[in-house]
């Protein structure tokens, strides 16, 4: 009797493997999976936030993968989304009002970490994803890949001696136009910052940093963020201005 038992169990686990491995083998259909477009090379991740090991668990930078899913138009900013306007060419022209059209692929957080589904049990970080390709979004932005765009990132700063500067300041805003040094910011400080700003008597972009008056040079930061920083996309382009929300 007992060794009965054993050859039913044994033939209960094939049955429900194979039936497993069936339903994961499944073709998903083209309208229902994304391409992903790596912006630096990643390792795959289970549910738990565990690194997958092996040969196939190692992705390389600007790889495709693909993966289930579809971007969702929604009206709110995600932590990464991509943003589009309604022009009809993809081309901008400040003469129209542009209202953008967002749009975001669903992911997991786990242990406060965004991730990717790519496969049964697989994930990848999204921050190391720079464009998603889908044939769900409407002309002109179907079959091409669109810039994936975040809404907060972790800047550090340089030690100011490795630029010959004295002083990493961060930025106070004087006018529309204008910042000016506030206080010093001490070298290897990590700073979240949520927005991307310009001003004429900057060389380049500035970055908000989070919940405070004041901005980051760009120049005065280690690495600039893998994604462009848009807590407030531009909501319409009025005669060649950009309006905020």
């Amino acid at each position: 009797m007992k060794k009965n038992r054993t050859i039913f169990t044994i033939l209960i686990t094939v049955f429900l493997g194979i039936v497993s491995l069936s339903m994961n083998s499944r073709p998903v259909k083209a309208a229902n999976n994304v391409k992903l477009y790596l912006n630096s090379n990643s390792y795959v991740y289970n549910n738990k936030g565990q690194r997958l090991r092996g040969k196939n668990n190692y992705l390389k930078k600007n790889k495709a993968v693909t993966a289930p899913g579809k971007l969702q138009k929604t009206n709110s900013v995600k932590r990464y989304y991509i943003m589009k306007d309604n022009s009809s060419t993809g081309v901008m022209n400040s003469k129209e009002n542009l209202f953008n059209y967002l749009y975001w692929l669903p992911y997991k957080t786990i242990k406060k970490q965004e991730y990717y589904k790519i496969g049964y049990n697989r994930y990848i970080k999204c921050i190391n994803v720079k464009s998603i390709y889908s044939k769900a979004l409407p002309s002109p932005y179907a079959n091409k890949a669109n810039e994936l765009i975040t809404n907060q990132a972790t800047v550090v700063t340089k030690d100011p001696k490795t630029i010959n500067q004295k002083h990493i300041y961060a930025l106070k805003e004087v006018s529309k136009n204008r910042v000016v040094n506030a206080y010093v910011l001490p070298k290897n400080k990590k700073l979240v910052v949520d927005d991307t700003a310009g001003f004429d008597n900057m060389y380049a972009e500035a970055y908000h940093i989070k919940n405070t008056q004041y901005y980051i040079y760009a120049g005065d930061i280690v690495k600039r963020p893998k994604h462009t920083v848009y807590s407030h996309p531009y909501k319409s382009i009025i005669n060649g201005v950009k309006t905020l929300y």
